[in-house]
């Protein structure tokens, strides 16, 4: 018997392989340095408006998840993985490292949203009992994909003797890549549709006002079993 797309296992698996092809190949791309620019100057400035816009909207993706469910939140996510790598390719020929820096800003924001989304599903679908195991599918099927987007970029420039920038080539397959992942978030089932192999449903909590959210938000952060953890979050990532 099959695996149905409306179970827990296959959206994680899913959630799993849109990993793979968009932070994953980040992953390959950030692990060359600068983006795989010879001047690592923009690559550098454009991880700061990154990190500095993940940090705030990590806090405000998961009222966005709330009122726009998982599947429009990941693509939305996705599609800025795709403008990042796409403005490397573009910085190979007009060398505009304000584009650069802008969709690394927009990586922030979009990858606030996509981690939000996969944390919800990864905490939401599986039944107790599973939620271990479902957790270590989608880690080592993300990881995977930075393993291949290295290999890629090995494959593709291990004839370069010189230091240079990588060639388009190279930015062209980790767009596509990144592309696929996005248009497979398209597919993602709506939580109220995916059903455990016991017949339950998946509980949906009412969206609450924007403003409650971010009451809660709040709130959160007075808890102090909340607080004790920020040192592990600051050493972590």
């Amino acid at each position: 018997m099959g695996i149905r797309w409306n179970s827990p296992l296959a959206q994680v698996i899913a959630v799993g392989f849109i990993c793979f092809c968009c932070p994953g190949m980040f992953n390959a791309l950030n692990s060359l340095g600068g983006g795989g620019q010879i001047d690592s100057k923009v690559g550098q400035n454009a991880n700061v408006a990154l990190y500095t816009c993940f940090a705030i909207f990590g806090l405000l993706a998961g009222a966005i998840h709330n009122k726009l469910g998982p599947k429009w939140t990941i693509f939305l996510g996705c599609a800025t993985y795709v403008l990042y790598a796409g403005s490397f390719l573009c910085y190979n020929h007009t060398k505009n490292g304000a584009f650069t820096i802008a969709a690394g800003g927009l990586l922030g924001v979009g990858a606030g949203l996509l981690w939000t989304a996969q944390g919800a599903i990864m905490m939401a679908y599986p039944r107790e009992h599973d939620k271990g195991k479902f957790i270590g599918y989608f880690w080592a099927i993300f990881n995977a994909g930075a393993v291949l987007g290295s290999v890629i970029a090995i494959a593709i420039n291990n004839k370069v003797v010189v230091a240079q920038s990588l060639g388009d080539s190279t930015y062209i397959v980790f767009i596509s890549l990144m592309a696929i992942g996005t248009l497979v978030a398209l597919s993602l089932c709506p939580p109220t549709s995916v059903a455990r192999s016991n017949g339950d449903k998946i509980q949906i909590q009412a969206f609450p006002t924007w403003t409650g959210e971010v009451i809660a938000v709040m709130r959160l952060f007075l808890d102090w079993r909340m607080i004790v953890l920020i040192p592990m979050f600051l050493s972590s990532n």
